[in-house]
């Protein structure tokens, strides 16, 4: 818990882990270690963390371990939720990591859960190595760090985007497909080899592959990943929403955390699917309104964004209804960060417009709206956290993440405001997180650079999400600007994806989008967003609910949208129209939406330049 003389996130359970005298990160922390030639203890948690919380319980709460930590050690704790930028650098492969820093923030050595007998003997270790091997610790840390330099520049070598991507990716996942229970195989041996995780981004490549291509066994594949999933253990049938991960191929005995950005995600994948499969209002419908309701109920917050996650408690999830009641619920983490806020209001809006929910549609919409009330920055884009007021700017994904929301909010409404603030994100990312030798870098040019902060990270998932984005704005604009940076951002990683991975799932949907002609469709509203057009809002809705691997839907307003109209060369003289455009060539004005789809097929098959 968090208390008035603590910002530090403990066990909601009994512990005295706070007798620790920790520290916030900063240079400043290092710069102690230094003056007292310390080594440096890293802690980085999670309030949703369980082992987290045992480790708090029992190995911070031993009088021996907190009296050699005070003694001999500088303590530091992170937040991996607050802290994403230090978790992606110092994690050792879960949570909580245990790392071992020198002063200048190289590892030394790091670890995930250690008992006590086992720490008390790692305390032992390091501090006589610190004391007597300085030297060999030192040159083990900088042949590290040109390990790590080397493999940036592998990822990033640069390369030609080919249709071959998508086909790479999706052999990949073909390999690592599980036929018993649905979903992907770990590619890890041993212990991790049993985990399974429901990989969002894989399933929603399935259902653009079976879009793109007709691909029946993507199709089936996606659908029945999906309804195992939901039919064992890593949903809450009880109180909806879906737990972190299982640790069994089945979807069995799973981690019980919830986290924001899981329900995004899922809601997203669910409200695709919805669009292509006629049985979806059958099974997928109750999930998603359990999963809706158990966001109202548990992780809503009043001014209109998400809390960040609900605890892991096995005991808890493992009692039906009523010995729930009893038991109490676990603990929620009542911070509010940009990027899941933003996943969960895409998955909402999508779900929305699928299922046709006015009302989701609306609450994801309220999710935009808080994003830009309470956590943007101006041009300095968007914080990272809010608990009563924002806070931690820098990072990639907040800034990713709110402008694919922004688009899709964009989308369902027509307003200009969202068209707007995306376009605003996107000239910061140009000119704080963009690399001139092209790509993202996770941080920006301004960030904290202690320790290895200094080491730029540049990762393809978040990579592909900015490409989506510029490349959605280039689509909307026709702004030639957008798409190239779409493009280049791309690029920077084909040259190192000879062997696909199932994480990189998202950058092949993509890339494949960026190399394919795509559908625009352009409705032409005589009304301002918000007030009814008998003509164009019919058109607008049938074109959001199209089942089409890829499309951009555009409700303009003739009197208010007129540069944007002149910029799509557009005519001027019509209201209440549609026309679907492929590349910079439209079909002739459209009136019923009986004649999107056809309209749209005769588009793509003929030469669009």
């Amino acid at each position: 818990m968090v208390t008035e003389q603590s910002p530090f996130h403990f066990s909601p359970r009994p512990n005295r882990a706070d007798a620790i005298p920790w520290q916030e990160w900063s240079a400043d922390v290092f710069a102690r270690a230094r003056a007292e030639d310390k080594p440096v203890l890293l802690s980085i948690s999670a309030v949703w963390c369980h082992w987290c919380h045992v480790m708090d319980e029992s190995t911070y709460s031993d009088p021996a371990v907190a009296e050699l930590l005070r003694r001999h050690f500088v303590c530091v704790r992170v937040d991996a939720d607050e802290r994403p930028d230090l978790d992606a650098r110092y994690n050792a492969g879960g949570w909580p990591t245990t790392a071992f820093l020198t002063s200048d923030g190289g590892v030394i050595t790091a670890v995930t859960y250690l008992r006590t007998e086992q720490m008390l003997d790692v305390l032992h270790r390091v501090q006589e190595g610190w004391l007597v091997n300085r030297e060999s610790i030192a040159g083990e840390i900088e042949a590290g760090r040109v390990e790590r330099e080397r493999q940036l520049l592998l990822a990033t070598v640069g390369g030609f985007l080919t249709p071959e991507t998508l086909d790479a990716a999706l052999a990949t996942l073909d390999e690592r497909y599980d036929d018993t229970h649905g979903g992907f195989r770990a590619a890890e041996s041993g212990e991790r080899a049993e985990l399974k995780f429901p990989n969002m981004a894989a399933l929603r490549l399935l259902l653009y592959a079976y879009r793109r291509r007709g691909d029946e066994r993507a199709l089936a594949r996606a659908r029945f990943t999906l309804a195992e999933m939901a039919a064992n253990s890593l949903f809450d049938s009880i109180e909806g929403g879906f737990f972190r991960y299982a640790t069994r191929p089945d979807w069995g005995e799973p981690h019980y955390e919830k986290l924001s950005r899981d329900q995004g995600a899922a809601l997203l994948a669910l409200g695709e699917f919805a669009l292509i499969d006629e049985q979806a209002e059958d099974w997928a419908l109750p999930i998603v309104e359990q999963t809706v309701a158990y966001l109202a109920a548990v992780l809503a917050e009043p001014s209109g964004g998400f809390l960040g996650s609900q605890d892991a408690d096995e005991a808890y999830y493992q009692k039906d209804e009523g010995g729930r009641a009893a038991h109490g619920a676990p603990a929620v983490d009542h911070r509010v960060y940009a990027a899941s806020t933003a996943a969960l209001a895409r998955g909402l809006i999508q779900c929305g417009v699928s299922f046709r929910r006015r009302d989701w549609v609306e609450r994801g919409l309220r999710a935009v709206d808080f994003l830009l009330a309470e956590m943007q920055a101006g041009e300095a884009g968007m914080y990272h956290a809010w608990d009563g007021s924002a806070y931690g700017l820098g990072l990639l994904a907040d800034q990713t993440q709110t402008m694919l929301a922004l688009l899709h909010a964009y989308e369902v409404t027509g307003r200009p405001n969202y068209l707007e603030r995306a376009q605003a994100l996107a000239r910061a990312l140009e000119r704080e997180w963009r690399d001139p030798r092209h790509g993202f870098w996770d941080t920006a040019d301004s960030h904290d650079t202690t320790g290895r902060l200094r080491e730029p990270l540049k990762p393809i998932g978040e990579n592909a999400e900015a490409a989506e984005a510029f490349l959605w704005l280039g689509r909307l604009t026709h702004d030639e600007r957008f798409l190239r940076t779409a493009h280049e951002t791309l690029s920077e990683f084909a040259g190192a994806l000879a062997d696909h991975r199932v994480e990189d799932a998202g950058y092949a949907r993509v890339a494949d989008r960026l190399l394919s002609a795509e559908a625009e469709i352009k409705i032409v509203a005589e009304t301002a967003p918000g007030e009814p057009d008998r003509v164009a809002d019919p058109l607008h809705q049938a074109a959001l609910r199209l089942p089409l691997a890829a499309r951009t839907v555009q409700r303009l307003y003739l009197t208010g949208d007129r540069t944007l109209l002149e910029q799509l060369r557009l005519p001027m003289e019509r209201s209440r129209v549609a026309y679907v455009c492929v590349g910079s060539v439209c079909t002739a004005p459209l009136t019923d939406p009986e004649q999107l789809m056809h309209a749209i097929e005769d588009a793509l098959s003929a030469p669009a330049f």
